[in-house]
């Protein structure tokens, strides 16, 4: 009987070595694993077989002719000879063929010193050039998006970039138009390049023939100082290389090697060009304190903030002072944060966000690669394209290039349905009943007949999703918890619970909450009923054995209920470190009142924002490009972000620090990683996370205990809008002109104007057309948008994409209210 290791492997040999490969590699592939280098231009890993540009013709032994190394699969005994005088002639020849009309702009080109096509002329090329005559020229530096510069005199034809659009993006955006000498890349009608991971080509591109328009001629590869980090826009947490130069960002790339199980090696155009708020002038440079011309160093500022919290805990109890923390800081300063307010404040109201979640899942956390590995992915109440843009990318090659089925659930279209074999559009703030009958056909029950009514989804397709799950042999669920209403996340879990323990089957689930750091704000208890690790207030032997006897065990407030306590005057003063409440949170102009109310209000924040303008303390916090520490994946990997960029202000984590060493604290960490290794130690499932072990590619955490409410019976019935009021739906966008992407960002020709999707029948009964400009109200607030008739979502619904803070579209939104009920004005 054969083992495993002959059924799937082969042994050949190249260039006198032997190497045993995975059955299926091509012979590029296989000639690196010994180090051996065959010259390409056309072939990219990522890109699978071409054989376009021939430059990496190969001698095999038995074969009458040269074979292309990228195409030719390894088979058993295969003999290799890669540096043959045939073997050299052929490259000799393919290079001067490639450089016969390619200008000599090596001294200027933004590719010099890390050009395949210079280095490969080096090695492989002729000594000298037979060709005197004048060369063929052809269009020079011209704008193929607000992005991307192409110099068409430069390009070889490859065809990376057309084959990067067709396979990866899916878009086939970039195309090859003409024949012979006319031959080049191209757009249809010559429109922008402009499509949200446009700016991999740049990277892929052999030559200099598409480059950053942001870097070119503002420094030389050689002179930059490159950092490895991760991108701090989403919850993908994708690798990237920093390129820094006199301390300032001059470009962002992908790292070589790329880290499959996370990005696969691509970014999107946001982690390319989003990082104007570096040197934005909404920086918050310094710390200020209110009614205080003379400036104040944010040490003192902590100290001070420190003695005053302490001084309303004395007066007041630890009840009047709360946290509101943000899923976009590192797990060390998130960590150290709640450690703060827990022993030396001695208060539970800390919470990071306005939905409903608790810790953990009732099943394994997957990863990215477990999404290729899988026979069915279940997408829930996400919108990856606008929220996850690689797991999009992670979700079309499993589909299209490994067969897996997947299945969409949610209240709006988006752009998954085109890739899901069966789409279920449930109504608006209907998830919770939705999930519910789901649980019910997987358990063996018939779902009830009202479901239709309940969720608008046929209770038929139901069943069908319940069939297709159960013979399915392996399932990821990509659920976002923050689009989920009320308290359907309990349901969602439970219905989780029940698919992992299908007979024959592996389940497992990945939150995907956009927000950077969303699961690792989870993981550090940044929660008013759990402390780090998903530790519940009710193990309380549990707490005080790791966090003392004095540890707090009262159920703190949430986000939203510490607003409310702070408009009653119950809640004295409030710390919010990276957030915005009175444009993210739900209550308009109530927002406001409430923090006018405190005592004392700080904003710890990288940008100015609505929130810090009202502050009695603003203490700078540096941000990406200049933090170092961990983040926690939607996958459950947690990663290494380091600094490129160095500033005057002290870290976050160090501030922290500050604050309670102002109160007596022992804090003795003098490293960022010396945190992440109390971390380890403290932190449920966090065991194995250390810096040497999250150098490279990350590692994932363990399992986090699953700290699950009780799934309701049914939501509590929805109050009905009087009038022409329609349910709303708050969908995110890519590229929002927020604080980050400001006006002046290299991305603002991706800005969308304000929209709101409604299906034909609604705007038909209220004779609406498209483009029309209305206005949205709701709670006291309005909208203005342009009419979209797009049947985006259910009859009965509208969808609002947030494309600007300047909306304020949250203001719309009722704190503690399971839908939000708005009316068209025209």
């Amino acid at each position: 009987m054969e083992t495993k290791t002959a059924q799937d492997t082969v042994t050949l040999t190249i260039d006198d070595k032997v190497v045993t490969v995975p059955k299926g590699m091509v012979v590029v592939d296989a000639a690196k694993t010994a180090d051996i280098e065959i010259p390409i231009f056309c072939y990219h890993e990522k890109l699978g077989p071409f054989g376009c540009c021939r430059m990496c013709m190969v001698e095999v032994e038995k074969m009458p002719k040269l074979a292309t190394a990228c195409t030719l699969q390894v088979s058993e005994g295969m003999v290799v000879r890669t540096n043959t005088p045939k073997v050299e002639k052929a490259q000799q020849g393919v290079l001067e063929f490639t450089l016969l009309n390619h200008p000599l702009d090596c001294p200027v080109c933004d590719k010099g010193g890390e050009c395949p096509l210079q280095d490969n002329t080096f090695k492989f090329g002729p000594p000298d050039t037979r060709m005197q005559f004048e060369r063929y020229h052809r269009d020079k530096a011209t704008p193929l998006s607000p992005v991307i510069t192409i110099d068409r005199e430069r390009c070889i034809a490859c065809q990376r970039c057309t084959r990067y659009s067709d396979i990866i993006e899916k878009d086939q955006a970039l195309v090859m138009r003409h024949r012979g000498f006319q031959n080049r890349v191209s757009t249809f009608n010559d429109r922008p390049y402009d499509t949200r991971f446009s700016g991999n080509v740049i990277d892929i591109c052999p030559v200099g023939a598409l480059t950053n328009t942001e870097f070119r001629f503002s420094a030389r590869s050689w002179d930059l100082d490159n950092t490895k980090t991760l991108c701090a826009h989403c919850a993908c947490n994708c690798n990237m290389i920093l390129g820094t130069r006199l301390n300032e960002l001059r470009r962002v790339t992908t790292p070589e090697t790329p880290n499959d199980a996370v990005d696969d090696g691509w970014i999107c155009d946001k982690a390319r060009w989003g990082h104007d708020f570096t040197k934005s002038k909404n920086r918050i440079a310094k710390a200020r304190k209110k009614g205080l011309h003379d400036p104040i160093s944010a040490q003192d500022a902590c100290r001070e903030v420190a003695e005053k919290l302490k001084g309303i805990v004395d007066a007041h109890g630890p009840s009047s002072v709360g946290f509101i923390g943000s899923g976009y800081g590192l797990n060390e300063e998130l960590y150290l944060y709640q450690r703060f307010f827990r022993e030396q404040l001695g208060t539970n109201n800390i919470d990071h966000k306005t939905y409903v979640d608790t810790p953990g899942l009732p099943v394994p956390n997957f990863d990215m690669l477990d999404i290729e590995s899988s026979k069915l992915v279940v997408v829930i109440a996400s919108d990856p394209t606008e929220e996850l843009p690689i797991l999009d990318l992670r979700l079309k090659k499993a589909v299209t290039q490994l067969g897996v089925e997947m299945v969409v659930l949610n209240d709006q279209a988006t752009l998954m349905d085109k890739y899901a074999t069966l789409s279920l559009r449930y109504d608006v703030a209907s998830d919770g009943a939705l999930f519910a009958a789901l649980n019910s056909a997987l358990s063996g029950t018939a779902p009830a007949g009202e479901v239709e009514k309940q969720a608008g989804v046929a209770a038929d397709r139901i069943g069908a999703l319940a069939d297709k799950i159960r013979a399915s042999q392996k399932t990821t669920v990509v659920f976002n918890p923050a689009a989920l209403t009320g308290t359907s996340v309990h349901t969602l879990k439970h219905l989780l619970k029940t698919m992992g323990a299908l007979p024959d089957t592996s389940v497992g689930a990945m939150p995907a909450a956009p927000v950077t750091n969303a699961l690792g704000a989870m993981d550090m208890g940044v929660l008013p009923d759990c402390y780090p690790g998903g530790l519940d207030l009710a193990q309380a032997d549990a707490i005080r054995e790791k966090w003392g006897e004095n540890a707090p065990l009262e159920r703190g407030l949430t986000a939203l209920q510490m607003i409310e306590k702070a408009a009653s005057g119950e809640l004295k003063a409030l710390v919010v470190y990276r957030n915005n409440p009175l444009v993210g949170f739900p209550g308009g102009g109530k927002v406001k009142q409430a923090l006018e109310k405190l005592d004392l209000l700080v904003v710890h924040d990288m940008m100015e924002t609505e929130t810090a303008a009202m502050a009695d303390y603003v203490i700078p916090s540096n941000g990406p490009g200049f933090d170092e520490g961990t983040t926690t994946s939607i996958g459950a990997r947690v990663q290494m972000r380091k600094r490129g960029l160095t500033t005057d202000n002290p870290s976050d984590w160090k501030l922290v620090s500050t604050m309670a060493k102002a109160l007596g604290a022992d804090w003795k960490h003098k490293t960022v990683w010396e945190v992440t290794q109390e971390i380890a130690e403290k932190v449920n499932g966090y065991a194995e996370i250390r810096q040497k072990t999250i150098r490279k590619a990350g590692h994932n955490r363990q399992p986090v205990a699953a700290a699950n409410g009780v799934a309701p019976a049914g939501e509590a019935p929805m109050a009905n809008g009087s009038g022409d009021a329609f349910k709303l739906r708050v969908s995110e966008v890519l590229f929002c002109h927020d604080k980050v992407l400001d006006a002046e960002s290299r991305l603002a020709h991706q800005f969308q104007p304000s929209t709101v999707h409604l299906h034909k029948t609604d705007a038909d009964r209220l004779g609406l057309k498209a483009e029309q400009e209305v206005t949205v109200a709701g709670n006291g607030h309005e909208v203005k948008a342009e009419v979209v008739i797009s049947n985006r979502c259910n009859p009965g619904s509208v969808v609002l994409p947030r494309v600007s803070d300047e909306q304020r579209v949250a203001g719309l939104m009722e704190p503690g209210q399971t839908v939000a009920w708005v009316q068209i004005k025209k």
